[in-house]
C-alpha cells in the first residue's frame, strides 16, 4: 500500500492548547492528505472522540486543567478507545515523562520543536500498525464466530446420533440374546465385534458432546471434595484397574482447590484411564497435588513409555492419537481435559517422569482461606 493510499480517509485528532502549534501542525498534515480534527483542551478531545472516532491522536502533554497524560489514561481505560494510537507531543525531552507516557499506553513520543518529516514518518508507521491490528481483530472475531458455529453444529450432530446408535445397540443385544444358540462361532464373533464398534462410537459421541458442551457452558467454581471425586472415579475404573493389575498410590490429603465437580471428575477419569491403558505392565500410578501460589497443581504419574517432547505437544490436540498405542481410542480425551481446565482458569501439560514414565498435570485455582473447610 502506498503512502498516499494509506493517508486517504485517515483522520487525525490534534490536541494542543497553543493556537500557533495547532496551525503549524494542521497546515502541514492537511497538505499530506489527512482529515483533521482540532481541539485545544483535553476535555474537548474526549468529547470529540466520543462523537467521531479518529484513526490516531497527536496529544500535547502540558495543557491546563487536564493534561495529556490524563487524557491518555481515560482513553486507555475505555474499551471502545483503548486501541486508539496516541502519540505524545512535548517540549519536555525528559526520560521520566517518556516512560510515563509509554506506561499509560502511548505508542510514540515526539519532541518539540517538531520536525515535519519525522512527524509524518511516525504517523504513517503507527497508522499502518493500527490498520493491521484492526484487520487482525476483525479476522479473530470472525474466526471465533465460525468456531462457535462449528461447536454448535458438532454438538447437534453428536446429539442426533445418540438415538439411532442406541437403537442399533439394542438390536444387537436382542439378536445376541435370542439367536446366539443358533449362530455359528463366526457369526457370534461378528456380533461381538459390531457391539464393540458401537460401544466405541458411543464413547466418541459422548466425548464430542462433552467437548462442545464445555465450550458453550459457563459454570460456578466451588470448593472441591477431591478425595470423594477420586473415590468416585476409581469406582468407575474398577474393572479396568482389575484387568491391568494396577497399583495406585494416593496422597494422605488434597490441597483445597476451586472447580466444577462434574468436569474435574472427567479430567481425573481421562488421565487415570490413560495411565491404566498406557502405563507399564502392570501399571504403577501415583496421584498428588501441591499448592503453588494462587493455584494447585495436580498430577498423575505413570510408569509407561516416556513420551518424546514432540509427542507431549501433540497429545492435547483433538483427534490426535500417538503411534504404538496399545488401546483403541478417539483422540478426544486429553483435548477435553485441556478445554475443561482452561475454562476453569488453569492449564495442563505433560512432562517426563523423574524416574521414567510420564507425568500429566493440571492446575486449578487454589481455594481462598475463607472458603476452605
Amino acid at each position: 500500500m502506498t503512502l498516499a493510499a494509506e493517508r486517504r480517509g485517515a483522520t487525525l485528532l490534534i490536541v494542543d492548547d497553543k493556537p500557533q502549534n495547532l496551525r503549524l501542525i494542521s497546515d502541514f498534515l492537511a497538505e499530506q492528505g489527512f482529515e483533521l480534527m482540532l481541539t485545544r483542551s483535553g476535555a474537548q478531545a474526549l468529547e470529540k472522540i466520543e462523537l467521531a472516532m479518529p484513526d490516531l491522536v497527536l496529544l500535547d502533554v502540558t495543557m491546563p486543567k487536564m493534561d495529556g497524560f490524563e487524557v491518555c489514561r481515560r482513553l486507555k481505560s475505555n474499551a471502545r478507545t483503548a486501541g486508539l494510537p496516541v502519540i505524545f507531543m512535548t517540549a519536555l525531552d525528559d526520560t521520566a515523562h517518556k516512560v510515563e507516557g509509554f506506561r499509560l499506553g502511548a505508542v510514540d513520543y515526539i519532541t518539540k520543536p517538531i520536525q515535519r518529516e519525522e512527524l509524518l514518518a511516525r504517523i504513517q508507521h503507527h497508522l499502518q500498525l493500527y490498520s493491521l491490528q484492526k484487520e487482525l481483530l476483525s479476522k479473530s472475531e470472525d474466526l471465533a464466530q465460525k468456531n462457535a458455529e462449528l461447536e454448535a453444529y458438532a454438538h447437534t450432530i453428536a446429539h442426533s446420533l445418540k438415538t439411532p446408535l442406541a437403537a442399533a445397540r439394542r438390536f444387537l443385544e436382542i439378536l445376541h440374546k435370542f439367536k446366539s444358540d443358533g449362530m455359528t462361532g463366526e457369526q457370534r464373533h461378528l456380533v461381538e465385534q459390531a457391539s464393540g464398534a458401537l460401544a466405541m462410537t458411543g464413547d466418541a459421541i459422548d466425548a464430542l458432546l462433552l467437548l462442545s458442551t464445555v465450550a458453550q457452558q459457563s459454570v460456578e467454581l466451588n470448593l472441591l471434595d477431591m478425595g470423594a471425586l477420586i473415590e468416585q472415579v476409581l469406582s468407575q475404573l474398577a474393572d479396568l484397574r482389575a484387568r491391568t493389575s494396577a497399583t495406585i498410590k494416593l496422597p494422605k490429603a488434597w490441597p483445597p482447590a476451586l472447580g466444577y465437580s462434574p468436569w474435574v471428575g472427567e479430567v481425573w477419569l481421562n488421565l487415570l484411564s490413560n495411565a491404566l491403558k498406557y502405563g507399564g505392565l502392570p501399571p504403577s500410578i501415583e496421584l498428588g497435588g501441591t499448592l503453588e501460589r494462587s493455584h494447585v497443581r495436580f498430577w498423575v504419574r505413570d510408569n509407561g513409555r516416556t513420551l518424546s517432547e514432540q509427542e507431549r505437544k501433540l497429545v492435547f490436540i483433538p483427534f490426535t492419537r500417538l503411534q504404538q498405542e496399545r488401546a483403541a481410542g478417539h483422540g478426544l480425551g486429553l483435548a477435553t481435559v485441556r478445554r475443561i481446565v482452561s475454562k476453569l482458569g488453569g492449564n495442563v501439560g505433560a512432562s517426563a517422569g523423574i524416574h521414567g514414565g510420564n507425568e500429566f498435570f493440571f492446575t486449578l485455582p487454589a481455594a481462598p482461606k475463607g472458603r476452605q473447610k
